[in-house]
């Protein structure tokens, strides 16, 4: 038999370099799933106050007596309206425009609504713009009403919420429609 020496030096180097490594990339895997449940929470924070937001936003089209002539282009105090002849039930007409996708809308307070619902753990109050979508049929199933009567109508709005999570970075947009029967 032949003597080696060193060698029981050199195996201990290469084993403790493979422990090394796996070590490292352990950390590693600890330290992305850590990142990927905070971003996960945030994103779920986000989610949950846009519902609220969806709700406080129905409940204040609900509650509120509009003005049509309130709703713009413009989307002015978070009032949203692109089309033409809001008044009149036979000609309304919905625009193209997307408002939502405008940044100014979410950025200058003037042109969105604010959430007044504190949720814990978020990072800024949920934001919504209504869009008035023109009339639908108070009666869903039936013959179309007549657009000379007005009360067979109802107001139809679309409307979309922007919140924010745990950081700024985990954001949530939703949209609903909502007809509101006077």
């Amino acid at each position: 038999m032949k003597y080696q020496p060193g060698s029981v030096l050199l195996v201990s180097l290469v084993l403790l370099l493979i422990l090394t490594v796996a070590g490292i990339t352990s950390i590693r895997m600890t330290s992305l799933e850590e990142k990927m449940t905070g971003n996960f929470r945030n994103e779920q924070l986000a989610f949950h106050s846009a519902e609220v937001g969806v709700l406080e936003a129905e409940s204040y089209v609900e509650n509120t007596v509009f003005s049509l002539s309130n709703f713009d282009s413009g989307c002015s105090n978070g009032l949203c309206f692109s089309g033409s002849n809001s008044i009149d039930v036979g000609t309304c007409e919905n625009g193209t425009a997307k408002p939502w996708e405008d940044e100014s809308v979410w950025t200058t307070s003037t042109k969105h609504r604010t959430t007044v619902i504190n949720l814990a753990g978020i990072s800024a109050q949920a934001k919504y713009i209504v869009e008035f979508r023109c009339y639908l049929p108070k009666e869903s199933d039936g013959p179309i009403p007549d657009p000379a009567s007005f009360t067979d109508w109802a107001q139809f709005y679309r409307i979309t919420v922007l919140a924010t999570g745990g950081s700024t970075d985990a954001r949530v947009m939703l949209q609903t429609t909502y007809k509101k029967n006077d």
